[in-house]
């Protein structure tokens, strides 16, 4: 495993397991003591993963890939802004480097492909308590699907990495590798400049450019057309009363013909 990672074999310390509850709740309820480097948590089955807002994230034995890994940011740096957003960045250029064609980010945290989802990102920041900024950054990627899995509450379509390259994946220690090297060089980034500096990157691919969308949030449906992201990572909205920021919902497509006003959820 650690061969894979090169030069930045010793950034890394990786722990993988047969089975666990959930990846990010090992992570955030024990954290590893700081010992310079990145503590990585792989399981192969998840028995209780977690998505955003509550939703439960599937995981297939032999044909997913799920981890999460713990950052920690320098003494004094502000609390991360946008952080899931430049994980989702660094996933995509993962998988291009893979060799996967028509890469989407859909905001805050879904990484699709033509309009399908492939892979999930949680993050989840720790408790200060007088340490500096810490946060465990959550991955769940489907690898093979089974055949004739039924996946509850998922609006869109689904897919896997067999079906995004046509043909068998690498296996998992390969496509871990190549996702922490992303996120490793992507992070470095994001601590010295913030979004800011990877906004432009993450635009490029943002599934919703110009489209008009629905915002489902806590009781009520916001619509608009996606004008991209802030500095913090915010999603800009268009709408009749003009450009709004979004720190929060889930995010689909909507007919091109919906006024774009605030509604009220039936």
């Amino acid at each position: 495993m650690h061969a894979g990672l090169g030069a930045l074999a010793g950034s890394f310390s990786i722990r993988w397991v047969e089975e666990c509850a959930s990846t990010n709740g090992v992570l955030t309820e024990a954290p590893p003591s700081d010992d310079g480097r990145v503590h990585v948590l792989v399981a192969n089955t998840q028995t209780a993963g977690r998505g955003r807002r509550g939703r439960e994230w599937l995981s297939w034995p032999g044909a997913s890939l799920t981890f999460s890994a713990l950052w920690r940011f320098a003494p004094g740096a502000p609390a991360p802004a946008g952080l899931s957003l430049v994980a989702g960045l660094a996933l995509a250029r993962a998988l291009e480097e893979l060799g996967v064609q028509g890469v989407q980010l859909k905001w805050p945290n879904d990484v699709l492909v033509h309009g399908e989802k492939l892979a999930g990102i949680l993050v989840e920041l720790l408790p200060a308590r007088g340490r500096p900024p810490a946060a465990v950054i959550g991955i769940g990627l489907n690898l093979r699907i089974p055949p004739g899995t039924a996946i509850p509450g998922q609006q869109a379509g689904v897919t896997d990495l067999a079906r995004a390259l046509d043909r068998a994946p690498p296996a998992a220690d390969r496509v871990l590798s190549v996702i922490l090297t992303q996120l490793h060089e992507l992070l470095a980034s994001y601590a010295a400049a913030g979004f800011t500096a990877l906004r432009g990157a993450w635009a490029q691919r943002n599934a919703f450019a110009d489209l008009p969308v629905c915002i489902s949030g806590e009781g009520s449906v916001l619509t608009g057309v996606c004008a991209g992201v802030d500095e913090d990572g915010a999603l800009l909205l268009r709408t009749a009363a003009g450009v709004q920021r979004v720190l929060a919902g889930d995010v689909s497509l909507r007919p091109a013909i919906a006024p774009a006003t605030q509604e009220a959820n039936p």
